[in-house]
């Protein structure tokens, strides 16, 4: 199939099923995202990973706390 009929499928599936499958990919992908940062970034966040990535779905803010915590570092010097 062409990439035209290819999101086209995709589009009718997101509607017919109000993109819950959609959202819970992108949480489960933000959920690895959170699993695999380092144990130093990681202590800062609160609660569970999937809460946490839920969490960031929902509010369409996926934070870059590799940058956050190497700013927290910078300040700190």
């Amino acid at each position: 199939m062409n990439k035209i009929g290819d999101s086209q499928i995709v589009e009718k599936f997101l509607e017919d099923n109000n993109m819950t499958y959609l959202f819970l990919l992108l949480a489960n992908l933000e959920a690895e995202r959170i699993s695999n940062l380092p144990f130093s970034v990681k202590r800062i966040l609160k609660g569970k990973v999937t809460t946490n990535a839920l969490e960031h779905i929902a509010e369409n803010d996926i934070p870059d706390y590799v940058v956050e915590v190497e700013d927290e570092d910078e300040d700190v010097t």
